[in-house]
This record gives C-alpha cells, sequence and structure tokens, in this order.
C-alpha cells in the first residue's frame, strides 16, 4: 500500500490568504495543492525580484496584482488531467492544456480582475496562436493565447523557470522545450529576456530547496509505483 504523507502547514499560506483558500477550494487533494500553490508561490518571487530589478519601466504595473495573478495563474491545473498520478485528482475529460481556459473560467467566476484572468489564460508557453492549436493538433479551440500585456508576458516569462515536476529550469532547458514548437518561441523568449532581465533563481533554490527534498520523499512511492507512470518534464503524466 503507498502511503501518502499529509502536509499541515502550507508555504505562505497565511501571507496570501485569499489566494490560498481559491487553491484550497478547487484542489482535489493535498499533495496537488501543495505542489500548485508552492509552484504559484516560486513564480510569484520571479516576478517580484523582476519587478524590483528595475531594468524595464513598470508603468502602470501593480507589485500586488502581479503577486495575485503568479499565485493564481495555475489554479485550472486542478480540474485538468494530467496530475492523476498525485492520487486524488478528480475525474475529467479536461486535457492538461485546457487548464488556461479553466483557470480563467474559475476566475471569472470567483469575480478576480480581468488582468488576473487573463494572464492565467495566456501563460503557456510564449503563448499559443491558433495556427499553433491547429499545426499540432492541440485541444483547444482555434484562438490566439497571446500574453498582450506588460502583467501577461512578464507571469508567462517567470513561469518559465519553475515546473511542475517539480524543478527549476535553466535557459537551455527552456529554450530547449521551446525549439520543439518552432524557432519564433525561442526568439519570444529571447526578446522577453532582453526586457525583463535573467532572474537570480540562486536565493529562490536555496530557500525553496527543502520543500522541493520533502516533497519528492513524499511522492517517492507514487512516482516509483503509480504502475508504471511515466512523467513530462513538467510532472504531467504522459
Amino acid at each position: 500500500m503507498i502511503q501518502i504523507y499529509s502536509v499541515a502547514i502550507y508555504i505562505n499560506q497565511d501571507q496570501y490568504p485569499q489566494e490560498f483558500a481559491l487553491h484550497q477550494k478547487y484542489a482535489p487533494g493535498e499533495l496537488l495543492l501543495d505542489l500548485v500553490w508552492t509552484h504559484c508561490n516560486i513564480v510569484a518571487e520571479i516576478v517580484s525580484q523582476l519587478i524590483n530589478s528595475k531594468r524595464f519601466a513598470l508603468g502602470d504595473l501593480d507589485q500586488k496584482l502581479s503577486t495575485q495573478a503568479a499565485l493564481l495563474h495555475d489554479i485550472g491545473v486542478y480540474e485538468c488531467g494530467g496530475f492523476e498520478w498525485l492520487s486524488q485528482a478528480i475525474e475529467t475529460n479536461r486535457p492538461y492544456i485546457q487548464h488556461v481556459l479553466v483557470g480563467a473560467e474559475i476566475l471569472q467566476k470567483e469575480g478576480l480582475p480581468e488582468l488576473v484572468i487573463q494572464a492565467a489564460k495566456t501563460h503557456t508557453g510564449i503563448g499559443i496562436t491558433a495556427e499553433d492549436i491547429r499545426l499540432y493538433a492541440l485541444e483547444l479551440p482555434a484562438q490566439d493565447l497571446i500574453p498582450q500585456t506588460l502583467l501577461e508576458q512578464l507571469i508567462s516569462y517567470a513561469g518559465k523557470f519553475h515546473s511542475k515536476a517539480p524543478k527549476f529550469k535553466t535557459t537551455q532547458e527552456i529554450e530547449t522545450a521551446l525549439a520543439q514548437h518552432g524557432t519564433e518561441k525561442v526568439a519570444g523568449f529571447k526578446a522577453y529576456q532582453d526586457f525583463f532581465g535573467l532572474p537570480d533563481l540562486n536565493p529562490i533554490k536555496e530557500k525553496y530547496d527543502s520543500w522541493h527534498k520533502s516533497f519528492e520523499f513524499r511522492t517517492k512511492e507514487l512516482r516509483q509505483g503509480g504502475g508504471g507512470v511515466k512523467l513530462s518534464s513538467t510532472g504531467v503524466s504522459k
């Protein structure tokens, strides 16, 4: 029998009670909640660091709204497939790729600001075009899901540096993954890199190192005992 370890306290749950409450509301189980919530916190820290670098003009970019958008950008994961291996996942016919649309639906229903909703809807890759959807037969309606505002672009960019495997990703790993969908995706990432700058991941890695080790320990049996389940680099079951 596979042992499921309990999580008593989640990272920053008291610091961001409103956003954590939404994650709790939609998460089907504590392990997936721990994974997605912590990933979103890591992305929020990357976003905050990039904003505070003063490398780019902020315009009307709001720090509080940016943090909220980062904390909620992946909330749609809970109602899509891909993480059944963690157990307690809901039964759904919505594939992982649709988490951007599901997340936008959830945030709209919960009355979140439009900027936060759109950041969730457009964060995958460096944006997905209707042509991408047709070319790669993605299970999405044929529409452009491209980051337009500075906030949307920032959330998309920051999210590339950590995956729900969970692991931090180097620029080379990011570019290699994006290259599978065309050289223009790599060029888009490099353009973001030139504009936003590279985040210093070392202090964030150090801060979350114990959590990564703990999560790996708590899910080791699930990873090895899930009927030979194979996981992608993003942590999604293949």
